[in-house]
Formats: C-alpha cells, structure tokens, sequence
C-alpha cells in the first residue's frame, strides 16, 4: 500500500502563499519540537504572516546554493 499526497488545494485556501510562488507547490513535513513550532507560530502571527510565509522567507537564503 502507498501513500498519496494530497494537492495543497484539496486541504486549505493559501492564496497568500500562492502569490509569493508562481510554480507548483509541493507538501514537505518536518518534525520539530513542540516548543519551537509554537515560537514560530508566535513569530508568523505577529508579522500577519502564515508559517509558511515565514519558513518560505527564512530559507530563501539557501536557494542561491
């Protein structure tokens, strides 16, 4: 038995997001400790961003390798 993704539009409305990226956008999963995604959480919600805007922003720098 194998597992499917399913499309990012099936789950949720990200229009934010979408804007950002003009290419197909593909589900990535991290495990990360609880306490870490809550100060991520904190930090996205006090910019008026999602997590994903952030996480996005913050690993922009490592697309130029």
């Amino acid at each position: 038995m194998s597992l499917k993704s399913k499309s990012l539009s099936s789950v949720r409305d990200l229009p934010a997001v979408s804007v950002l990226m003009e290419e197909e956008q593909v589900r990535i999963n991290l495990n990360v400790p609880k306490s870490l995604r809550k100060k991520w959480k904190y930090a996205a919600l006090k910019k008026e961003k999602t997590m994903t805007e952030l996480i996005l922003e913050a690993m922009n720098i490592y697309s130029d390798e």
